[in-house]
C-alpha cells in the first residue's frame, strides 16, 4: 500500500470526533410551578434563548388566560435582563414568573449541543417528552 492510503493514515477516536461536532449553546425549559415540563429547545446564544422563552410564554399565556400574556412577558420585567447577563457568563438561570393565578418557571442552562441527522436540535417535540427526558 501506498504510505498516504487511508487505511494507513492516522484517524481521530469516535470520541474526539463527537466531541468536535458538538457546539455550545443553552438548554432552555418552561415548567408549571409544579415542576411539570411544557416545552424546551436549544439555543445557540444567550439573545436566541430569551428570545425564544419569549416567545414560548406568550404561546403558553394566551392559550390559558389571554389577559395575562403582557404582565408575563413584560420586557421591562428586570428578570429579563438578569437572564441576559447571567447567560452570557456561562451560568444557569431560572426564572419564575407569576401573574395569579398562573405560575411558571424559565430554567436556562449552557450546553455543547450535539447536531441531530438533517438539522440543529428541534425547538419541541409534537407528541411529548424525548425519551431520554
Amino acid at each position: 500500500m501506498r504510505p498516504d492510503h487511508p487505511a494507513l493514515l492516522p484517524r481521530a477516536s469516535a470520541v474526539t470526533r463527537a466531541v468536535s461536532l458538538a457546539t455550545p449553546g443553552f438548554w432552555c425549559e418552561w415548567r408549571h410551578a409544579d415542576g411539570r415540563r411544557i416545552t424546551c429547545a436549544a439555543r445557540p446564544t444567550p439573545s436566541a434563548a430569551i428570545r425564544w422563552a419569549r416567545i414560548q410564554i406568550r404561546t403558553i399565556a394566551s392559550a390559558v388566560e389571554p389577559d395575562l400574556v403582557d404582565s408575563l412577558v413584560d420586557r421591562g420585567y428586570p428578570g429579563w435582563r438578569d437572564a441576559v447577563s447571567a447567560l452570557a457568563q456561562g451560568a444557569h438561570f431560572t426564572l419564575p414568573i407569576t401573574a395569579a393565578p398562573l405560575s411558571f418557571v424559565w430554567h436556562a442552562r449552557p450546553v455543547l449541543v450535539m447536531a441531530v441527522v438533517g438539522g440543529t436540535p428541534l425547538p419541541h417535540l409534537p407528541a411529548g417528552d424525548p425519551p431520554w427526558g
